[in-house]
């Protein structure tokens, strides 16, 4: 149905903007609408008042529609964000014997960290500090986007030590300037550091440092979503510690300036590069933060909350993304964790909080690992991917929909999910809605 009155249509735009929204409707008989898109009674309705075009779509020949997402309002004024000081409760400091005083500056997100120490080695330490101090379990992470070359061992990191002094105990996991990456610990006050080097590290890349009672656990990252294990230790540490980044030289007579970004601490962080997929037998996937898992559902944090996920049709949850020799793995369905060492840890998942998904494996019995840091993906079943269910809709925010059957209303979509049944999705969350050939 198709009108050209350009008053009709100015009248009918007044009404729908505040209903809808800019995208773009596919007929089946090969027609393309675009404008203010708005749904009715199994029908969508394009108007467009700069072509002079009003157009009804009826359910029956509709063959997709995909929406243009508006970037302006998730914009961030970094100038209006930016700051000459540190935030609370960081604080910069020289450690040890240094040449030339070391400093930082922050705006924007970015620590920009001088240094002239000449090594974080042997008995005593220098370098400098800007740190923060922690009691009990600390996470710390952030991308280390340049160290600059005053030596091929330069080198800039995160760091956790017990004191300021340059003896003190600590553990640093580092990235040099050219020659890959470093982490070492010190264990006792004044005594030789430990050192183990590990190729795989280069700038710009993301560092994680984590401490849990007397266990430290580095990661490493290129994207910061996909982490691996660089080594795991135990050392006793005092419950409060300083946490921060460190720099050194290797120059005692060049301040070396090192940059980092997207710097967080806590007690558990959450991989804010990748948002957990919770992927059920039929091929539709959620997206969301996961509150917890019980014997009976999903259930997600935010407004996610009130779209629980029935734990009988979930067939994986994904915390990172997946290797591609993962895949056969999850066709097969052997139950079990995959985690960021590369091992796969078979056996029942009984369920997941506060962090942890807990395991039950014969040869390891109830064991816990965290989703942040630990854990790739958790293999719940077998997947039975069918390629009749005629209808998929992608969200806004990734999440895809598979279905069987559609109904659309003014107030948004209505899809029947093989596993689900109905679940109604608002316009604006919709992103597209196609029916498969």
């Amino acid at each position: 149905m198709l009108r050209s009155c350009a008053a009709l249509v100015l009248s009918s735009l007044s009404v729908v903007s505040v209903m809808a929204r800019v995208g773009y409707v596919q007929t089946r008989d090969g027609k393309v609408y675009e404008g203010h898109v708005r749904f009715e009674s199994n029908a969508v309705v394009v108007v467009n008042a700069e072509r002079e075009v009003w157009a009804e779509v009826g359910l029956t020949n509709l063959a997709g529609v995909t929406f243009v997402t508006d970037r302006e309002d998730a914009a961030v004024d970094e100038f209006e964000k930016a700051l000459v000081e540190l935030p609370s409760p960081w604080v910069s400091e020289d450690v040890g014997s240094v040449r030339h005083s070391g400093g930082v500056t922050y705006r924007a997100g970015v620590f920009r960290v001088r240094s002239s120490g000449t090594n974080v080695l042997g008995d005593a330490d220098a370098c400098h500090f800007v740190f923060k101090p922690v009691s009990g379990t600390s996470e710390l992470v952030a991308r280390v986007s340049r160290v600059q070359l005053t030596d091929p061992w330069a080198r800039a990191g995160l760091m956790m030590r017990e004191s300021l002094a340059a003896g003190s105990r600590n553990v640093f996991l580092s990235a040099t300037a050219a020659r890959g990456g470093v982490f070492q610990w010190r264990e006792r006050l004044g005594e030789e550091t430990n050192v183990s080097l590990d190729r795989g590290i280069s700038v710009p890349c993301w560092l994680k440092l984590k401490r849990e009672g007397n266990t430290f656990t580095a990661l490493r990252s290129r994207n910061g979503a996909q982490w691996a294990v660089v080594d795991k230790l135990t050392m006793a540490a005092m419950k409060d510690m300083y946490v921060g980044l460190a720099v050194v030289s290797a120059r005692e007579s060049l301040l070396n300036e090192s940059v980092f970004e997207g710097v967080e601490e806590g007690p558990a962080l959450r991989n804010r590069w990748f948002t957990p997929q919770v992927e059920l037998q039929s091929g539709s996937m959620q997206l969301g933060y996961i509150e917890s898992m019980d014997d009976t559902a999903v259930y997600f944090e935010g407004r996610f909350g009130r779209e629980s996920v029935s734990r009988g049709g979930v067939a994986n949850i994904r915390f990172q993304p997946l290797p591609s020799r993962v895949s056969p793995a999850l066709n097969e369905g052997r139950a079990g964790v995959l985690l960021t060492s590369g091992e796969f840890i078979e056996g029942e998942c009984r369920g997941v909080s506060a962090g942890r998904v807990v395991i039950s494996s014969v040869p390891l019995g109830l064991v816990r690992y965290d989703v942040n840091s630990e854990v790739v993906v958790v293999v719940m079943r077998k997947r039975s991917l069918s390629s009749s269910h005629p209808y998929e809709m992608k969200l806004v925010n990734g999440s895809v929909w598979r279905g069987l059957e559609v109904t659309i209303d003014p107030m948004g979509v209505v899809i029947r999910e093989p596993m689900l049944g109905l679940r109604r999705f608002p316009l604006h969350e919709v992103a597209e809605f196609r029916r498969r050939s």
